[in-house]
């Protein structure tokens, strides 16, 4: 025990005599470094904030233009408002409730002005949130329609910060103005136009939040390098006398005989610039604090360290001495710890403990892997031998009377057996778990060519795919099903309506998108509830065995690194959406 605690004495009081120069100097370099990344992320931080912020705010854009560029029924009946001279009952009920929407979105908004729709009409007329439809010569407010050009393709919005007053009267409110062109549907030039008005003075108000300094300049620039909105501060600086050609994350610049600290975020996705400039002997005020602080911080501990290294070396060899004690009474004799040496023996006697215990417990956790391997093999395998039985006993029946009404001369039997063979070839040649997107492809043509044979309800496939998609790999058999269920589910014999099905499949961001869309009677919206649970359970139900084997078969290939998107509205119909990593 003397020999331990003499030791520890030694080891302790040997960093605390390190001279106060060296230690001091290194603590003040820590911390003035960790500072200025603190202080750099800090002001990242709120650049990503201000930026999310203006995300959400443009996202209300988008979501407007879902509304008014790809809604069929709300064009539509927009459109005959505008136009009609006398509006008949529906035409009112549907622009009250147009009107509500607007209003409604402007009053639960905080930082919405006002919003117009404007499509192109003979009575010009726009829809407004705050008087619903009127004449655009009776507002006051009519600048932003010199923002509309009937003959442009631009589908990215634009902004630009303006004054606005809904009477000559009134004091004009500085707003951002955010303009989207409104193509209906299919249209190659604008047919209208959406005017989103943000108050300025809800982001002045945000910036003034978000602020952490004084006198800290926080602006935002679009991609014509124009200033759109920026925070009150006593020394404004102009985004002009910045260098704004430097793409870096942070730099310095001097004005005035005074150096600023510049840091900017850039949102890619809407061609804005964040940025942040702040007086660095502001920022860095606190760092020069700590460094005083730091220095006076090691001088104490230098006195307080020689008074405590006596018990804190005794403390810690009397734990030592009983970790020892546990030990010897615990530990179990093996050939394997001698090959091990340590100059103290409490460390020989710790190090073969935790050796002993992490090499049971490594064996421990390779025999569950390979268990557990082994038993996702297992399963995979008997998910992909799954054939539906109804699938083949319809077929052959089928077979089986057409061939009792038919000559030996080529037929529709023939094409069905040739058929039928290359889907038993496909499903016995493949042996693993994806094939290439073209081999899948040409499975689910000839499952389809059967089914066009044997269904008495007409019914069209529309393909969508990208060509560079072919050679890559996808889960097998997994079209085949969603099909058979839309043929099985989605068709109303009740109404004289033709199956539409339309497969698209389409690589976004390293992932595979495949969506089967139909046009069937849907599906009513608790048994789509049923159904989602249903093939997430661990038991495979005989009832949704097609959607549950694929889910199961995803799950097990890509490790829940996949999404399996159902969606389905009654009388509307189903879309399927599968999505995983390409292979």
């Amino acid at each position: 025990m003397k020999k331990i605690l003499i030791k520890n004495i030694v080891l302790f009081l040997f960093p605390v005599l390190i001279p106060v120069f060296l230690l001091g100097s290194f603590a003040i370099f820590i911390t003035d470094k960790y500072m200025k990344e603190s202080i750099t992320t800090n002001n990242l931080n709120l650049l990503q904030q201000l930026d999310q912020q203006t995300s959400l705010v443009l996202n209300d854009m988008h979501l407007l233009h879902l509304d008014y560029n790809w809604n069929p029924e709300i064009i539509l009946s927009l459109q005959n408002i505008l136009d009609s001279e006398y509006l008949s009952l529906q035409q009112k009920r549907n622009l009250e409730y147009g009107e509500g929407t607007l209003r409604r979105k402007e009053i639960a908004t905080p930082y919405i002005h006002s919003i117009y729709i404007y499509y192109k009409n003979e009575k010009n007329r726009v829809l407004t949130s705050t008087n619903g439809v009127i004449s655009i010569s009776s507002m006051h407010d009519t600048e932003w329609l010199k923002e509309f050009d009937p003959s442009s393709n631009q589908e990215e919005l634009w902004m630009k910060t303006r004054s606005i007053s809904e009477f000559s009267f009134e004091t004009p409110e500085p707003v951002i103005s955010i303009y989207k062109n409104i193509f209906k549907t299919n249209a190659k030039q604008a047919e209208g136009i959406i005017v989103l008005n943000i108050y300025q003075s809800y982001f002045e108000d945000l910036m003034n939040e978000l602020n952490h300094y004084e006198d800290q300049n926080i602006f935002v620039l679009d991609k014509h390098q124009q200033k759109l909105y920026e925070n009150k501060t006593s020394n404004r600086i102009d985004p002009s006398e910045l260098d704004l050609e430097n793409q870096d994350e942070h730099y310095s610049i001097t004005l005035d005989g005074r150096r600023y600290i510049v840091h900017q975020l850039f949102s890619e996705e809407y061609e804005l610039r964040y940025i942040s400039v702040i007086e660095d002997r502001i920022i860095y005020y606190i760092p020069n604090q700590l460094t005083w602080f730091t220095i006076l911080l090691v001088l104490l501990s230098l006195i307080l360290g020689a008074t405590t290294i006596y018990y804190l070396s005794q403390k810690n060899a009397k734990h030592v001495q009983k970790i020892i004690s546990i030990l010897n009474t615990t530990s179990q004799n093996g050939n394997w710890t001698k090959k091990l040496s340590f100059k103290d023996n409490e460390y020989q006697l710790i190090v073969e403990r935790i050796l002993k215990n992490y090499v049971n417990q490594s064996n421990l956790e390779k025999e569950l892997k390979e268990k557990k391997y082994q038993l996702q093999a297992a399963e995979l395998l008997a998910l992909q031998n799954q054939i539906n039985p109804h699938f083949l006993s319809n077929t052959l029946t089928i077979i089986y009377w057409r061939a009792m009404a038919l000559t030996g001369q080529p037929n529709k039997v023939t094409k069905m057996v040739e058929t039928l063979t290359d889907i038993l070839h496909f499903s016995i040649r493949m042996k693993q778990h994806t094939v290439t997107l073209k081999e899948e492809i040409h499975h689910t043509q000839n499952y389809i060519e059967i089914i066009k044979i044997r269904s008495d309800h007409p019914f069209s496939i529309i393909w969508d795919i990208e060509e560079k998609l072919l050679d890559k790999q996808v889960l097998k058999f997994m079209l085949q099903p969603i099909i058979e269920n839309s043929l099985s589910h989605g068709i109303d014999h009740q109404a004289n309506q033709k199956l539409i099905i339309k497969i698209k499949i389409q690589a976004i961001k390293n992932h595979v998108h495949v969506t089967v869309l139909d046009n069937g009677k849907g599906i009513q919206r608790e048994n789509l509830h049923q159904l989602r649970r249903a093939i997430n359970t661990e038991a495979l139900s005989s009832k949704h065995i097609g959607l549950a084997n694929i889910n199961k078969r995803l799950d097990l290939i890509f490790n829940s690194r996949y999404t399996l998107r159902i969606l389905s509205k009654e009388g509307w119909g189903t879309s399927i959406t599968i999505v995983h990593p390409l292979k």
